[in-house]
């Protein structure tokens, strides 16, 4: 599970420094297809896609047995197998060879996952950001001090460009979360998703908008689904937006955000009623949350891994 590996450098680095203010790391995870998707751009471009005027279709199983491992091998793994860091052996011979490093393991700060131009590169100015962010904080608390509304705002807007790029305001930043959440989405990974012909949990799913957008996107192409086809889980610990200022009679809600229930991941994946269906995991946040989640998905057999 390379995806499992990816996921845990998404959250254990991606943006933690701004997790504090907006929940987690950004990356979308479909495990179901071992897939990432990430975008931090904050003017996300919907790609066009053909419209289907069937049901998505489902896949044939000697695909899936090309795509993914065996259930009963996978759940075995995740249930049995003792999480290590990478061995010394294993990294000589990924450095040298290019041979595969033990995937599920513990990621450590000198795991070779992260020892590229890019990601040393990326380190670097994290930190030169977390040193600047500082300064502002200071800055804002002299504001604070001085009840300088104008000087607050200014220092925001600093912050708001610091770890979103020039010119993102704190409103675009606000209306990117209300329309995706934290990760935006298309026309292009919805299809991807749908086209397993599956019905649909959304675990950590926040305010819903993925379930939202793959909901609307049935209706598009004129499916006709199950009133529960797809369900929205989240325990409410890590929703960037203020459900008291976005509330069932507020417009966001009514155009982007979902039904979703309250619940633990784990718990939601091992419910008997959500056997068989996807597992989707958008923008997990830090910790072992996710990982968690695919163990309890994977203790029953039928699910697809």
């Amino acid at each position: 599970m390379q995806a499992i590996a990816r996921m845990r450098w998404n959250v254990s680095q991606s943006t933690s420094k701004f997790a504090s203010l907006y929940g987690s790391s950004c990356a979308a995870i479909i495990l179901t297809l071992s897939c990432c998707q990430q975008n931090e751009t904050t003017n996300a471009q919907s790609a066009e896609s053909s419209e289907r005027k069937n049901a998505p279709p489902v896949i044939s199983e000697q695909k899936r047995q090309n795509l993914h491992l065996s259930n009963t091998d996978f759940s075995s793994n995740l249930t049995s197998q003792k999480y290590g860091k990478a061995k010394a052996r294993d990294k000589i011979l990924y450095r040298i060879f290019g041979k595969d490093l033990p995937t599920p393991r513990i990621l450590t700060p000198d795991d070779p996952l992260f020892d590229t131009p890019q990601m040393r590169r990326g380190i670097a100015q994290r930190k030169r950001d977390e040193k600047e962010l500082e300064s502002i904080q200071r800055d804002i608390m002299t504001c604070v001090q001085l009840n300088d509304r104008k000087c607050i705002e200014t220092n925001m807007q600093r912050v708001s460009e610091l770890m979103y790029g020039k010119g993102v305001t704190l409103q675009v930043r606000e209306d990117f979360l209300v329309k995706y959440g934290c990760t935006p989405y298309d026309d292009t990974i919805l299809d991807k998703i749908l086209s397993f012909g599956k019905p649909i949990m959304d675990i950590g799913a926040g305010n819903g908008q993925w379930s939202r957008a793959l909901q609307n996107r049935l209706e598009e192409q004129g499916v006709k689904v199950m009133n529960d086809y797809i369900i929205a889980y989240d325990n409410g610990s890590a929703i960037p937006l203020n459900t008291e200022i976005y509330h069932k009679f507020t417009q966001p809600v009514k155009d982007y955000f979902y039904s979703v229930q309250t619940m633990d991941g784990v718990d939601a994946a091992k419910l008997i009623k959500n056997r068989g269906r996807l597992l989707l995991l958008v923008y997990p946040p830090p910790g072992d949350m996710a990982v968690e989640v695919v163990k309890g998905y994977a203790e029953y057999p039928g699910n697809d891994l």
